[in-house]
């Protein structure tokens, strides 16, 4: 737990926050992109600026947990980051924990957070699991944290696909009306 917590300090509190765009990763959000843009610790998996989504995979663990690093672009400037820790390093006994330390963390970089959505299928009541995290990797249960700052919107969610764990951590840039989180924009 403490190695993801300097990581995750590393990767959010090494951004210069002296403009209202800054990002992660030192990603300018008002730059255009021609290239592919390059990140340390990442190696590029697939896409292009023109299709307007680009992967790339951690070259090793980082604490112990997979990561990959998803960026989307309209035209050639970036409108979204997503990091995501796991499958890898997540476990059973470990996801909820996991994510209340990156909700810390992003609380103390970006104050508290605005708001909280734990959605809960009602076929949790007839699961009985020896863990929390049984429901998060089947689906039943997610947790959605959003802050709101700087003209962009974060959202840390914890997330399950039925094989694993997930935790990503979502910087939007542009308040483009095709996002699908622009009707929270008010709630925020």
């Amino acid at each position: 737990m403490r190695k993801l917590i300097s990581f995750l300090l590393f990767v959010f509190l090494s951004a210069s926050l002296s403009t209202a765009y800054s990002s992660p990763f030192d990603l300018s959000t008002k730059k255009q992109y021609d290239e592919v843009p390059q990140f340390e610790n990442f190696r590029y998996w697939y896409g292009d600026i023109q299709y307007g989504f680009i992967t790339y995979l951690g070259l090793s663990d980082v604490s112990g947990f997979e990561t990959e690093l998803h960026l989307h672009f309209a035209g050639k400037k970036p409108t979204r980051m997503t990091l995501i820790l796991g499958p890898g390093g997540l476990t059973e006994d470990s996801c909820i924990s996991d994510y209340k330390a990156v909700v810390k963390l992003l609380n103390q970089k970006y104050g508290n957070y605005q708001n909280q959505n734990v959605t809960k299928d009602p076929l949790i009541d007839d699961l009985i699991a020896v863990s929390v995290c049984v429901p998060v990797r089947t689906e039943l249960y997610t947790i959605d944290t959003y802050w709101r700052t700087k003209g962009r919107t974060i959202v840390a969610s914890l997330i399950g696909d039925g094989e694993g764990y997930y935790i990503e951590i979502d910087h939007i840039f542009s308040r483009s009306l095709s996002h699908p989180l622009k009707k929270l924009k008010n709630t925020l």
